[in-house]
């Protein structure tokens, strides 16, 4: 993944949007095809509306049902469908790091002789495992960033030490409002930390250091933020940090792109909008690097089994979704997320707050699909969740985690 490159264009080589009408394909027999989908409801509904411009310029006839899955049920409903052989879809939409586990089991089919790889140059490495691809990104990104109602604070921190006197600041003017939140005891949110402090899952062999000092200094902070520096409430998850962000309740939160178009919608977000709402870059560490999320996107893979009619018309619409100008405009910026391939890019006068997100994302390291990282999630859970009650040290933490991953993978 050449993200210096992906960098470039979308921040600094801002183009006007792409216009088009769906490109010229070879009609394909109708079918009845079923995608699975971690997206989100209003964002399926966008997803429905161009599979449908789709089937009537190339497919009519041919419907599509979307079936809604958080990421952990979509990945377990696949595993178990694979062993029932029967009850697989014909396509399944979500993040990038299930697909390692996919390919270990043999449920996704390679797809380099189905696309054209090469158009998708900035997070299709995401997506691929041992060489070979398993992924077709619908848009790039998937990444955590600081946002700030700017209503309650109307300079964005740049260092961790803004923030928390921003978020003091907050309360004291007003004691019903929290100043900062954010989903404290889930590894994907603590992870950027560690990449902060100069640490990472693999070692240059491809071995996984959990138990190092960047990784002490990681659960460190995290654990001074919530009972030192007292700037998180003292039990917060996605939906408690989301929810009050969403009402005004909550002035600066981390979430990811995903959140983007709720956060922009008035009806959903009373306290947000276009007008209060602010992204930007993690803030600086005391070390001056900034906290660096994973990035990597949304994929669609396509199990095995679809074949002959129905896998040609999924590579029709796979095809079409994803290079299409008008269609990557609608799927991908229309649900406020950054496009993945080159021909369509952020005007950033025209939509400042995906160039914001755009520039949050250059912060960004990529995220494998390494089946192996399954173990890093599972393995830190637990350990991160004994630092943030205040039972559990940094350094055991760290210890119990390399622990826990040495079992997992060799299990």
């Amino acid at each position: 993944m050449k993200y210096g490159k992906f960098m470039f264009l979308m921040v600094v080589a801002l183009l006007a949007l792409g216009v088009g009408s769906v490109m010229a394909q070879d009609a394909v027999a109708p079918q009845a095809l079923v995608i699975w989908s971690n997206d989100g409801d209003a964002n399926n509904v966008v997803l429905q509306e161009q599979f449908a411009k789709w089937a009537e310029a190339v497919s009519p006839g041919s419907t599509l049902e979307i079936v809604q899955k958080e990421t952990e049920v979509e990945r377990t409903d696949l595993q178990a469908a694979a062993l029932a052989g029967s009850g697989l879809p014909d396509m399944v939409l979500g993040p990038n790091d299930p697909i390692g586990v996919y390919v270990d089991s043999g449920i996704v089919q390679p797809l380099d002789e189905l696309f054209d790889i090469s158009q998708y140059p900035f997070n299709i490495g995401a997506a691929q495992v041992g060489g070979e691809t398993f992924g077709v990104p619908t848009n790039a990104g998937n990444h955590l960033m600081l946002m700030v109602n700017k209503s309650l604070v109307p300079t964005v921190p740049d260092t961790w030490e803004e923030l928390v006197a921003a978020a003091k600041a907050v309360t004291e003017a007003n004691p019903e409002v929290q100043g900062f939140a954010y989903n404290l005891n889930e590894t994907f949110w603590f992870l950027p930390f560690v990449h902060g402090f100069g640490g990472s899952v693999y070692d240059a062999d491809g071995n996984m250091v959990l138990d190092s000092q960047p990784w002490v200094d990681a659960f460190q902070f995290v654990q001074d933020l919530k009972f030192k520096d007292q700037a998180v409430p003292e039990e917060c998850d996605y939906n408690c940090a989301n929810d009050l962000f969403k009402a005004g309740s909550v002035a600066m939160i981390i979430n990811g792109d995903w959140a983007i178009g709720e956060y922009l919608d008035t009806e959903k977000s009373p306290a947000l909008g276009p007008d209060n709402l602010v992204l930007a870059p993690w803030p600086k560490l005391p070390n001056g690097e900034r906290p660096k999320p994973f990035t990597a996107g949304k994929f669609i893979s396509i199990p095995v089994g679809v074949e002959g009619e129905k896998l040609a018309a999924v590579q029709s619409f796979v095809t079409w979704l994803t290079t299409d100008p008008d269609a990557v405009t609608a799927y991908a910026l229309g649900t406020s997320r950054l496009p993945a391939i080159a021909a369509v890019t952020v005007d950033a006068a025209a939509n400042p707050i995906l160039a914001e997100s755009a520039a949050a994302l250059t912060t960004g390291v990529g995220m494998p699909a390494d089946a192996s990282l399954r173990c890093m999630w599972d393995s830190v859970k637990p350990n991160l969740e004994g630092v943030m009650s205040n039972s559990m040290t940094p350094a055991d933490a760290a210890a119990e985690s390399q622990i826990a991953a040495d079992d997992c993978l060799a299990g």
